[in-house]
């Protein structure tokens, strides 16, 4: 991956670092990484090595392997593209769907990997990332995404980009990199909305002006959670200055509603 710098064209606000299933899954990744040193033998357990998925049922390798990683550089490059993507993307889905995305991505680019190549280990949560950049590409593809922080490029494009140069890579062999698990995640994604898509098709409607539905629906969720937030804050406010007493029923209703919803998110 690359460093880049995004501009969205909205400010996205959102909970603290560890509300988000972004702030969760790097923190796990972190720890996992410090682990690697602590406990070496934990790559042969954990990586995804397709003969051992295969001939010894170590299936949990699909999974555990997206939270190993082979380098400081590996993981940071990683951990910053899910920091940028992954909050734009989670800030319309919301954490239980992203997260959920989020692995299924990582699962599809080890399933690729594995059918391209049987014979090497491959670590890293390139492959679930990439599926969020196509997930970012498709919800916000006007956004625009500074490549070396210095050359402004539509996120579409800069998505369509690194897919056509990993399959040239991957193609041509290049050593050291699982390009396939890259193209692997992209992929995953691509099936995942094409699912969606599907699921609202509606034959009144082209598939043009369906996808533009479908992202408008998205975004109007986005802005009634931005709005709710905002109420909460002016209710916690006033219950600061004057008490929960002074609420009125519409507010304790709202304050109760919200309360449930955070509870709901976490046991998810």
């Amino acid at each position: 991956m690359s460093p880049y710098s995004y501009r969205p064209s909205s400010p996205f606000g959102g909970p603290g670092f560890l509300n988000t299933a972004v702030g969760r899954l790097i923190l796990i990744n972190l720890l996992v990484f410090f682990l690697e040193f602590v406990v070496p033998p934990l790559n042969g357990l954990f990586a995804l090595t397709p003969r051992l998925v295969l001939e010894r049922g170590f299936v949990w390798q699909l999974v555990t392997y997206q939270f190993l990683h082979g380098s400081f550089w590996h993981i940071f490059f990683n951990m910053v593209a899910l920091w940028f993507f992954g909050n734009m993307v989670e800030s319309v889905w919301g954490a239980r769907r992203f997260l959920r995305y989020y692995l299924i991505c990582g699962v599809g680019a080890g399933l690729l990997n594995m059918a391209v190549d049987y014979h090497h280990s491959v670590i890293g949560a390139s492959g679930a990332i990439y599926g969020v950049l196509l997930a970012t590409a498709m919800l916000f593809p006007d956004v625009q995404v500074y490549v070396y922080f210095l050359i402004p490029v539509r996120v579409k494009y800069f998505v369509a980009g690194l897919a056509a140069l990993d399959l040239a890579h991957g193609v041509s062999g290049g050593g050291g990199i699982a390009y396939f698990a890259h193209l692997g995640g992209l992929l995953t994604g691509l099936f995942f909305f094409r699912h969606e898509l599907l699921r609202r098709w509606n034959h009144s409607r082209g598939p043009q002006r369906q996808w533009k539905a479908y992202v408008a629906e998205e975004r109007h969720k986005e802005e009634e959670r931005h709005r709710d937030e905002n109420n909460i804050d002016s209710i916690l406010d006033k219950i600061s200055a004057k008490g929960y007493d002074n609420l009125t029923p519409t507010e304790k209703r709202i304050l109760e509603n919200y309360s449930r919803q955070k509870d709901n998110d976490s046991s998810n």
